[in-house]
């Protein structure tokens, strides 16, 4: 490919979802690609892709022509990140053609120092790598800047990630629990916008896999707490209200798990597992409400005319029955008024057996209540007389 056919051709590889990168290899390399965040040793020439202009070239750049230091996989950086992806997919001596547009390189401002860019640039690299050494932290976690943390961070996730797969839950725990370790509050508060969203963009991730390995070890209080506090700061992550709804779940908590797994099928409508859990979720729920209606059907299952019907008989009985005592009280035997009353509470007991009774038993109540009440409001009946207001 000549040096000046700067047109993608159709077998150039993307390397984003995005399909803003692409590579091409032009030589193959020897051995293995470099480990997530090595440093790599390359010489690139860098052009606008519209006018083939050069804007950079290492090897001119020094007059011992030094490599250039290039970090695998960075994505932290506010420019060139295309450089970084593309340099994790290379081996030793390995040529390539990249294209990347302005999100993987200069992007929306371009670059007024050096190395010149203009805004929203196209660019096309050559690229190749010459050498790489693993990742070396090195240093006291207090002494690292915002990119080293980030990458001590996302090296602890693929360990985790790592552990995770081969079921070994304590450690994956641990591993995660190490990376968010890096991305403490105190270091979150100090961040512009920019390295704030990069921070975050691992952090819930980090925090959803603790939730998983919680889920695993029935840690289902903590799963819980995990998830909300990825959903105060996204409250419509689906992940997050899947696994605090699975979480709820376990724990009963039925009408809670509906609600987070509804809002998960509204954020994912296309996720299965969200629809089975669901599913399962609504079957309880219809279990117990069948439950309920059983329990209570013996009490509400008549209608309320066959409530009345059933407790007219008993209410005459018991008002036909409330007659002597109310007698009993005018005249003032009461050695018979305790007798009618024990006999009459021994019936109101028994009449309690079934819900119709009690109507009766209230109307025998009210029915021994008349007499007296009607003595009370009576001038001089012994009831309590109105108190006079004071001048």
């Amino acid at each position: 490919m000549s040096e000046l056919d700067l047109a993608r051709p159709a077998e150039a590889v993307p390397l984003t979802e995005d399909g803003l990168l692409h590579l091409l290899t032009l030589r193959e390399g020897e051995g293995d690609v470099p480990p997530k965040h090595a440093r790599c040793l390359v010489h690139f020439v860098g052009r606008l892709a519209e006018t083939g202009e050069v804007f950079m070239d290492t090897r001119l750049e020094s007059q011992t022509e030094e490599p250039q230091v290039v970090v695998a996989g960075r994505h932290a950086a506010t420019q060139e990140t295309g450089l970084s992806l593309v340099v994790e997919r290379m081996r030793c001596g390995a040529r390539a053609r990249v294209w990347a547009a302005p999100e993987y390189g200069y992007g929306a401002r371009g670059s007024f120092s050096f190395p010149t860019v203009p805004p929203n640039a196209h660019l096309v690299y050559d690229v190749e790598l010459l050498d790489f050494e693993a990742a070396n932290e090195g240093k006291e976690r207090g002494m690292m800047t915002f990119e080293e943390r980030l990458e001590a961070a996302e090296r602890r996730r693929a360990d985790g990630n790592a552990a995770f797969s081969a079921g070994q839950y304590a450690e994956a725990l641990g591993k995660y629990r190490l990376a968010l370790s890096y991305l403490n509050e105190d270091v979150l508060m100090q961040l512009g916008d920019f390295h704030f969203h990069k921070a975050m963009a691992l952090k819930r991730p980090v925090q959803l896999n603790i939730a998983a390995c919680q889920l695993k070890q029935e840690d289902y209080p903590g799963a819980i707490t995990t998830c909300s506090e990825v959903l105060a700061d996204d409250p419509k992550n689906p992940k997050a209200l899947f696994r605090r709804g699975r979480a709820r779940h376990e724990l009963g908590q039925l009408e809670a798990a509906a609600e987070d797994l509804e809002a998960a099928k509204a954020a994912a409508p296309g996720d299965g597992g969200v629809a089975r859990e669901l599913a399962a979720v609504r079957a309880k729920l219809r279990e117990e409400q069948r439950a309920s209606g059983k329990l209570f059907k013996g009490y509400f299952g008549k209608s309320k005319e066959q409530l009345y019907e059933d407790a007219a008989p008993a209410a005459a009985a018991a008002a036909a029955a409330a007659a002597p005592t109310a007698a009993a009280a005018d005249s003032g035997h009461r050695g018979s008024q305790q007798q009618q009353q024990h006999d009459q509470g021994s019936g109101l007991l028994q009449s309690l057996a079934c819900p119709a009774a009690v109507v009766a038993a209230a109307v025998a109540g009210v029915a021994l209540l008349l007499p007296l009440l009607g003595r009370w409001l009576q001038p001089g009946g012994g009831g309590r007389q109105p108190v006079e207001a004071h001048s």
